[in-house]
């Protein structure tokens, strides 16, 4: 993994905690979904048609199997979307987020590894199993596992469903990048254009709840449409240049900054695992960089 790949997950990281925070704040269900995707066709559709224009072959040139991809995609993507903001409104961001994100990498870099062939050495092998250890405890642990509150279990369920989905669109996105040479932001847009035909008969049966959303968290909305496409587009990015097993969880260590956010905005506690966790998913850093 090069310098520049590796600033590139990390930032990705950085402006995933981002816009994860502000779903968590909004509080939001599939409305508020919608209102995202309203708000990324709206900010990323004249920067795409200005690379269309420069451009035509790249659209002229998907084939029937990269459509069927991006279809794929844009149903798992509006799933994960879903799964993860009713997980927000039952749930403890840092719950639903941690479990999240530790089940994503573990199942995706196995994925990676056992159908993609991608090779594995000794220390990235114990960066993966760091970072994702690092994320478990950041979740809480053994305590959550043995935690008696319905908040707790909801937040675990829901954090592993949504582990589910993120593993399933990494393989899928990451097939698609690497192995099918469709381009990170023509997968995004067209996947995010798929995404609001799915939801387009919710729209209609419930405009009027939309609208309320808009007047509640158009804010939230407009900061996570802004940002989620691009810290998405930076990773499909980097895993045309890096393993899939080695970018997956890398791009966990956005636990690190939802630590600091959680923290600092959220007044949650837990600050000595917090710190345990953080220090295991530095050194799975280190090792994933031991090419």
């Amino acid at each position: 993994m090069t310098l520049l790949t590796f600033f590139l997950v990390v930032l990705a990281a950085l402006l995933h905690a981002s816009w994860n925070l502000l779903a968590k704040k909004s509080g939001g269900g599939a409305a508020f979904v919608l209102l995202g995707n309203v708000v990324v066709m709206t900010l990323y559709t004249p920067m795409f048609l200005l690379w269309w224009w420069h451009s035509p072959s790249l659209v002229a040139d998907i084939t029937v199997k990269q459509w069927l991809f991006i279809a794929v995609s844009a149903a798992v993507h509006l799933a994960y979307s879903l799964t993860l903001q009713r997980g927000y409104q039952l749930a403890d961001y840092g719950v639903v987020y941690p479990v999240a994100r530790g089940t994503g990498p573990l199942l995706s870099s196995l994925t990676a590894i056992v159908f993609f062939g991608e090779a594995v050495n000794l220390f990235s092998g114990l960066g993966i199993f760091a970072i994702v250890a690092g994320i478990f405890v950041l979740a809480g642990g053994l305590r959550l596992l043995s935690g008696s509150t319905d908040r707790s279990r909801a937040g675990i369920r829901w954090g592993v469903a949504t582990g589910l989905f993120i593993a399933l669109y990494t393989a899928l996105d990451g097939y698609s990048v690497k192995f099918l040479a469709l381009s990170p932001l023509l997968l995004q847009y067209f996947s995010n254009c798929l995404r609001m035909v799915f939801m387009l008969p919710m729209f209609i049966r419930n405009y009027r709840e939309v609208r309320d959303e808009w007047k509640k968290n158009g804010k939230y909305a407009l900061g996570i449409g802004a940002v989620s496409p691009l810290a998405y587009i930076l990773v499909l990015y980097a895993m045309q240049t890096a393993p899939i097993s080695h970018v997956a969880p890398l791009r966990e260590i956005s636990m690190l900054f939802a630590a600091a956010f959680g923290a600092r905005l959220l007044k949650e506690e837990q600050l000595r695992e917090k710190l345990l966790g953080a220090a295991l998913m530095v050194l799975g850093v280190v090792g994933l960089l031991w090419q």
